[in-house]
């Protein structure tokens, strides 16, 4: 029993720093919703992001005490109903105003790009498979502590016609005092 004794100290330890780590991550989904872009070419959506939104209640409780963003990626479902190959890239900005996907395209930063999705099919995209895509991954990770920003999807095609379905942003955030 005595040599057991003797490990207690570092047990108690290996338990502390395990609990510590454990607790000060959370998992923060931001679910965004679903847009359509249409048109004879090119076409974008956006969407408010925000840890004031009611819907964002984890982010909002933990913003004060983010000490910084440990993993991030996306999700979302793409449904191409045109008869053409459709392109799909996302961007961020603070940036409320831009209202063309030339703006888009020059303005806004680089998130998701790379996305394909054939004519008249679906692309999934899990949140394990957006790494694959992601870009920028420090500029987002900024934009995320300052609590609010504008995520902008663009399609492109000859013509256009995608939905994004289910979209949304999955954080791991650390938010240890």
């Amino acid at each position: 029993m005595k040599k057991m004794l003797k490990y207690l100290p570092l047990l108690l330890l290996v338990l502390f720093v395990g609990c510590n780590i454990i607790t000060g991550n959370k998992l923060i989904v931001i679910e965004l919703g679903d847009a359509t872009v249409e048109g004879t070419s090119s076409g974008f959506e956006k969407w408010r992001v925000s840890k004031d939104d009611p819907k964002n209640g984890t982010w909002k409780d933990h913003a004060e005490d983010i000490k910084h963003v440990v993993d991030l990626g996306f999700a979302v479902q793409i449904k191409n109903d045109a008869n053409v190959v459709a392109t799909a890239k996302f961007y961020v900005s603070e940036d409320s105003t831009l209202s063309t996907v030339t703006e888009v395209d020059s303005l806004a930063t680089l998130v998701l790009s790379g996305i394909s999705v054939a004519a008249n099919s679906t692309k999934i995209i899990k949140w394990q498979d957006s790494y694959d895509y992601l870009h920028n991954f420090d500029t987002l990770k900024e934009l995320i502590l300052k609590g609010k920003f504008w995520l902008y999807a663009t399609a492109v095609g000859s013509p256009v016609d995608v939905t994004f379905h289910n979209t949304a942003v999955i954080l791991t955030i650390n938010a240890k005092p």
